[in-house]
């Protein structure tokens, strides 16, 4: 994928539609202050639908007027709802599209068609045909397979752990958990999801690092398919991408290797200081790259081989994969993974998130505003909060979706019976864990290919957990899978605290409250089973 150019279009706040007249002269534009200026990709669009008027509804009396309401309404679209417009045609692309993609259209044209008036006609006029979009399932995260329960004592004990922990924290937002066994699943949500809305099992979430385990299950499914190597350099995969190609090679090592990548291990900085303008350039531009986002780091690489958590490894790894693979992100995760494995999650910014994503929380004085509350409502420097964080995060903390998801993802690519990752892949991935320990996610954890290994203490015995955590920007995530009990837990909270040590912490929802509710969700599931 010589140019990874993806543009990203900031999507207006307000949810009211823009009509256009009956007559079609009179349609009104966008509200500058809400929506990024039209873009190439917008334009395409407009010809498109024109032309889709001129052929397909050229004796369709309100084809105009329709296609001139759908053209008004472009920023009320996703990009791939365009995208699929401009390809297939109006009518067709809603037989190319899913989940919010083909819900963002098909909202659009019903919103439309509902005002657009009837064409008068004489008695002896034929009547004009009214169409309506064709049927769509809206998207839901929650699944519809059918679950065994846990026992009502597990269950009922499930509640009761995360009750206690949860309720006496003094400043929180929401919290959601998954329990998942094949064939098995707990859900429970409390706590608010945003000002106006409660924490349910369904709302969709953003899981921040945990997103990193997706990347590396795809890097792994490619070294199996034979397209590269652990050992192959970033060089030899990316050589004559436009992005890689723009990178400076004092900051971004050309010689490292997927395994230097894969365990955090390359050498290659994060990017710093995050009230920077340069940052706040990347999140606010409609026309986005992977590698703007990697360029945010700044400092030259060290020698590789020595454990140092950065997101750009992630960044990079994302672009080998869309390299090789020649397809967007979002659009492999999908195929490789989603659709094959059962579950429902998006990857921002290459996918936009739900109107009822979670709403993120937080000390907000570093997001002009004070005290804890809505990140994003505090963010007046964005139009689309989601979107925004998205450009910032991609690859390594993009994924949104519910715990249910997670803990069937970490059942899949963990345990011996998933179908994830290739049995030569998972022994593969199993190995990566090594020495030293380091502390990452309030526990000292072992760090291997873009995952996390370390024991937990039950009351009985200890058994080996693995996942991945995830935290900031007004979220908190764990997920672990053990092999003794063959259960996976998910666990997330809506917000975040920037507390450094157990003084800090006291009131407030941390990693350590996360670990503590998992514990004892294992201690409890062991004891009843």
């Amino acid at each position: 994928m010589k140019s990874n150019c993806i543009p990203i279009i900031l999507i207006a706040t307000a949810s009211t539609l823009i009509m256009a007249s009956c007559s079609g002269d009179n349609v009104r534009e966008p509200d500058p202050t809400t929506v990024e200026a039209s873009s190439e990709l917008d334009v395409e669009f407009t010809k498109a639908v024109e032309e889709y008027i001129a052929t397909d509804w050229g004796t369709w009396d309100d084809g105009e007027n329709l296609g001139r309401c759908l053209t008004a309404n472009v920023n009320s679209m996703t990009v791939e709802t365009k995208q699929a417009v401009i390809k297939y045609g109006i009518e067709e692309a809603f037989n190319e599209l899913s989940g919010i993609h083909v819900q963002s259209l098909s909202n659009v044209w019903d919103s439309c068609q509902t005002d657009i008036p009837t064409t008068a006609t004489s008695q002896s006029e034929p009547i004009a045909e009214v169409k309506s979009s064709p049927t769509t399932q809206l998207i839901t995260f929650e699944s519809n397979s059918a679950y065994e329960n846990f026992s009502d004592d597990a269950e009922l004990q499930f509640k009761d752990a995360i009750d206690q922990h949860f309720d006496r924290l003094t400043e929180k937002a929401g919290i959601s958990v998954a329990v998942y066994k094949e064939g098995y699943l707990w859900r429970y949500a409390k706590g608010r999801a945003s000002p106006t809305e409660n924490m349910k099992i369904g709302t969709p979430t953003l899981f921040r690092s945990s997103s990193k385990t997706f990347v590396a299950a795809i890097v792994l499914q490619q070294i199996d398919a034979g397209l590269y190597s652990l050992s192959d350099t970033l060089h030899s995969i990316l050589s004559g991408n436009d992005d890689y190609e723009s990178f400076d090679k004092n900051v971004i090592n050309p010689d490292v290797t997927i395994h230097h990548l894969l365990t955090m291990t390359s050498g290659i900085a994060d990017a710093h200081d995050y009230s920077r303008k340069e940052h706040t350039d990347v999140q606010t531009n409609p026309v986005w790259t992977p590698g703007d986002t990697v360029k945010l780091a700044t400092r030259p690489f060290v020698s590789p081989g020595v454990y140092d958590y950065s997101n750009t490894n992630t960044m990079l790894l994302g672009m080998i994969v869309e390299e090789v693979a020649q397809e967007n992100l979002n659009a492999v995760y999908k195929s490789q993974l989603f659709d094959p494995l059962g579950l429902i999650a998006l990857l921002l910014p290459q996918d936009n998130a739900p109107p009822n994503t979670a709403r993120p929380y937080g000390d907000r004085t570093n997001y002009g505003g004070s005290g804890f509350g809505d990140l994003s409502e505090a963010s007046s420097w964005v139009t689309d909060w989601y979107e925004s964080t998205g450009r910032t995060s991609w690859a390594a903390a993009g994924i949104v979706t519910t715990p249910e998801n997670l803990a069937k993802w970490a059942y899949e690519l963990f345990s011996i019976h998933g179908r994830a990752i290739s049995s030569t892949s998972h022994a593969i991935f199993l190995d990566s864990f090594t020495d030293p320990m380091i502390e990452i996610g309030g526990w000292p954890q072992q760090y291997g290919y873009h995952a996390t290994k370390r024991s937990m203490t039950l009351s009985n015995d200890d058994i080996t957990v693995y996942g991945h955590p995830g935290g900031g920007g007004g979220y908190t995530s764990v997920f672990y899978y053990s092999p003794e009990v063959d259960l996976s837990i998910s666990l997330l909270a809506n917000s975040h605290s920037n507390a450094r040590n157990r003084e800090e912490s006291v009131g407030r929802l941390t990693h350590r409250t996360l670990g503590d509710i998992g514990q004892r969700l294992f201690d409890i599931y062991k004891s009843t089973r």
